[in-house]
């Protein structure tokens, strides 16, 4: 198991607590996203909960470490470091190829502080590269799957049911299920690629 704060929430235990300077917010900022993408709500949080842990072991005023904690986080998004519509677009074409539904994703997203106005945006921007989302997202999933039209043929009508029922836990509507069990599971586009510009070599070494 992983130590606490090994993915930089900043969880764990503090031996020594330090002023949460500003300058010392902005570095850890820094440290944060050269190793992780993220969102403006989410840095703050990560910024926010460690130092409140710290401000509480030195006797410091909350007010003012929250004051500092915004101030750095507007200066990560002034410097370009921290892009909400950036990341949610990024992280909602990468969850739609691996076949997570639009609605799965929306709470994915949301649990990572992106509004839902720049989600609905991206997926939006999506659905003009690729066409309707729901459609490739469970066309995605069917195939990581191996269901509905990426079953054996022979196998496609006595597995229909339970094709429809995995659908339906992952968030798709039968609408979408029935459509994509339909199919006949070929996805090349000229050039042997689906419609997110991955080929069949490509999925098989990420």
């Amino acid at each position: 198991m992983p130590p606490a704060g090994s993915d930089g929430s900043g969880d764990a235990p503090i031996r020594r607590a330090k002023p949460p300077t500003e300058e010392r917010l902005w570095r850890r900022a820094l440290f944060y996203l050269q190793r992780f993408a993220t969102t403006r709500a989410h840095l703050r949080e990560v910024l926010r909960r460690r130092a409140l842990r710290e401000a509480r072991a030195l006797g410091l005023d909350a007010r003012g470490i929250e004051a500092r904690v915004e101030r750095v986080v507007a200066r990560a998004v002034e410097a370009g470091l921290v892009d909400d519509a950036a990341f949610a677009l990024a992280r909602a074409r990468r969850l739609l190829e691996r076949g997570v539904s639009p609605r799965s994703l929306r709470v994915r997203l949301r649990e990572k502080g992106v509004p839902v106005e720049t989600i609905e945006r991206a997926l939006e921007e999506l659905a003009d590269e690729i066409g309707d989302p729901s459609h490739e997202a469970a066309r995605a999933f069917a195939r990581r799957r191996r269901i509905g039209p990426y079953r054996p043929p022979e196998e496609r009508d006595a597995m229909r049911q339970r094709d429809l029922a995995a659908f339906a836990r992952a968030g798709f509507s039968y609408h979408v299920a029935h459509a994509i069990l339909g199919e006949d599971g070929r996805e090349s586009h000229g050039d042997g690629r689906n419609r997110f510009g991955v080929a069949p070599s490509d999925r098989r070494s990420r």
